[in-house]
């Protein structure tokens, strides 16, 4: 039992990847976020490719589809259509193949290139096309979005040292979120209503664990330094899902 704990923990650890960054990275998109959805999206999409591009390998060439990829599948969203945006996806993957067997130089088999390549623009492209769509929606929703994921994250960061404080670094970090978004219901600066609550609460408090395993297992270990996005890879399109399933 110990070791399956400490395997989650260090699965689910923030990476060694500067934190100030990520931090004047958040506000910076907070500030395009006020000018607009068309800015806000454009930026989010580079943004996407400088943090999860250099997982495909230290070469142009290596990271050149998957960029290619991400950046497609984030200004999907600026179109803010669902549709469009699923069929972007689904042409995305499967051309993902492709572009692995012409990428493969007899070193791997197709299937291992193949999903070298998805595991770098997938979680990304996805995360940045539904905060794209959203924004065009409900801008309100994105920003208070990614400072919950940000402090989410803040929380790792503060207890990534060792012993006990490390063990519980997951469990505090996520109690902090949820409580952030109660605070922020009860003093009327978020846009959700106090009966939606629960709900996001189960959203936030299922996505990001859930994500940051995912990517972070997918990742070797001396690559996961960089992996900033890995809290928004899930949550982000659920989030966006619950948002818009709720105004309908």
């Amino acid at each position: 039992m110990d070791n399956l704990r400490d395997i989650f923990v260090a699965a689910y650890r923030l990476g060694k990847g500067s934190f100030v960054y990520y931090s004047a990275g958040l506000c910076g998109l907070i500030i395009l976020l006020r000018i607009g959805a068309v800015v806000f999206g454009v930026a989010i999409g580079l943004a996407a490719v400088l943090m999860a591009a250099r997982l495909a390998g230290p070469t142009f060439f290596e990271r050149l589809p998957p960029s290619a990829f991400i950046l497609l599948v984030a200004y999907s969203g600026l179109f803010n259509d669902f549709r469009l945006s699923t069929l972007v996806v689904t042409a995305a993957i499967i051309s993902t193949p492709l572009i692995a067997a012409i990428d493969n130089r007899g070193s791997n088999s197709l299937l291992l290139q193949t999903a070298r390549v998805a595991k770098v623009w997938l979680p990304a492209g996805l995360a940045a096309s539904s905060l794209t769509t959203l924004a065009v929606r409900d801008p309100s929703s994105v920003g208070l979005f990614l400072v919950l994921v940000y402090f989410h994250d803040l929380g790792l960061k503060l207890c990534a040292g060792g012993g006990l404080q490390r063990r519980v670094a997951p469990l505090a970090a996520l109690c902090g979120v949820l409580v952030l978004l109660w605070t922020s219901i009860q003093i009327s600066v978020s846009p959700i209503s106090p009966q939606q609550y629960w709900l996001f609460a189960c959203v936030l408090g299922i996505a990001i664990p859930l994500g940051r395993l995912a990517t972070q297992l997918l990742i070797v270990r001396d690559e996961q330094r960089d992996l900033l996005h890995a809290s928004h890879a899930l949550a982000a399109p659920l989030w966006t899902a619950a948002v818009v399933v709720l105004a309908l």
